[in-house]
């Protein structure tokens, strides 16, 4: 496989990231004007235009919608110490998305590429742990030459200084994927490749050992990343696994990225089906969402505990009521954002996604808002 190399400055994505982000924590810390932890998501789910909505933890009723974008916005990022939110809106007439940039603190917006005149749709921002340099997905929309849309491909933004460069994340045309995923320290980047020859998850390492390759391949047929660990050295994902009576699930493996050995992380064999995975900020378990296939059969996906020396799991979030998906840790580890569907009794018909915040030692929820999606965490932001 041929070696990819970014065209933005590898140094700063490697060497800032943790003397950025213990300054943010330092400030977060002890700037009286700051919130607290928030919540940010999209609404309305159903039912109008979808645009940016904070959320403070400590009250939920307080949100604010932050950002007004008249078509609407597909996805967003936080930046790491909650300064700013990435977010890809819609535009008219062409319908094509563009990043944007909203500063939390100021409320400016900024536009960070140029991609409708450009001819081509970006969408999925992800922010770097140093906040400098932004992952996003691009497609040329190939409008009026007959060709049909493009592939999708990562670009990276680099947002430290104006005017913002953007670039490929590789000169090779051939790199194709989505879903761009840093890993907690920076170190690495984990996107699904939809090349028909060989799909499966690339990892690109910005800072290898001496010797090792900076791109690495992991094959899978699930179409997702998975969870990338803290440190960026193992990836847990979802592979498809066809049983003996021809009913097909997944399940998930995990990889050693040093060494590319893979091993089971879940038994394909169990009456199970996992879909998802995200690490623990400490490292020592990963949170997966399971849906049993047996008479512990429920509608919809719980959220499991699996221990990553003993690879027991243990039940973190099982309410029949609900289908549970879309999560992440807060930077200590103690609470869960989520994204919560429920069933109605008799019928799905009518319902809509929530969004909930949970504690993870205690198990208590609190409802951050009805008709609600896609929630990230916010680490404080200044009152307006």
């Amino acid at each position: 496989m041929k070696r990819w190399i970014t065209r933005l400055d590898v140094v700063a994505l490697s060497v800032s990231a943790a003397v950025l982000a213990l300054v943010a924590l330092l400030t977060q810390q002890s700037d009286p004007r700051r919130i607290g932890p928030a919540v940010a998501f999209l609404y309305p789910a159903l039912g109008g235009v979808q645009n940016v909505w904070l959320a403070p933890i400590a009250n939920p009723a307080a949100a604010e919608q932050v950002s007004f974008a008249p078509l609407g916005i597909y996805d967003f990022g936080v930046s790491p110490d909650g300064t700013y939110i990435a977010y890809s809106e819609r535009t008219a007439p062409s319908g094509l998305h563009e990043i944007m940039l909203l500063n939390l603190n100021t409320r400016q917006v900024t536009q960070v590429t140029q991609c409708v005149a450009e001819n081509a749709d970006c969408r999925t921002p992800v922010f770097h742990p140093s906040r400098r340099v932004i992952a996003y997905e691009r497609v040329s929309a190939n409008t009026g030459i007959g060709t049909g849309v493009g592939v999708v491909r990562i670009w990276l933004a680099d947002i430290s200084r104006q005017p913002y460069e953007t670039l490929p994340l590789s000169s090779d045309s051939q790199m194709i994927g989505y879903g761009p995923e840093w890993s907690l320290d920076g170190s690495t980047l984990a996107f699904y490749s939809s090349d028909i020859a060989s799909p499966g998850i690339l990892v690109y390492h910005f800072n290898p050992t001496e010797g090792a390759p900076t791109l690495k391949y992991v094959p899978s047929q699930y179409g997702t990343v998975g969870g990338l660990s803290p440190d960026g050295q193992q990836l847990v994902f979802p592979d498809m696994y066809r049983r003996a009576d021809g009913q097909v699930y997944s399940f998930l493996r995990i990889a050693d990225l040093e060494g590319l050995d893979f091993v089971n992380f879940t038994n394909p064999e169990d009456e199970v089906d996992d879909i998802e995975a995200v690490w623990h900020p400490d490292g020592t378990r990963v949170t997966i969402v399971r849906r049993y296939t047996d008479d512990r059969f429920t509608r919809g996906y719980q959220l499991y505990n699996v221990d990553v020396n003993t690879l027991q799991a243990a039940p973190l979030l099982v309410d029949p009521a609900y289908s549970h998906g879309f999560f992440s840790y807060d930077s200590s580890g103690q609470m869960i954002v989520l994204q919560r569907f429920p069933f109605d009794p008799q019928t799905v018909a009518g319902s809509s996604p929530q969004v909930w915040a949970l504690e993870a030692a205690t198990g208590r929820l609190t409802l951050i808002s009805d008709n609600a999606f896609h929630p990230r965490w916010v680490y404080g932001v200044d009152t307006p």
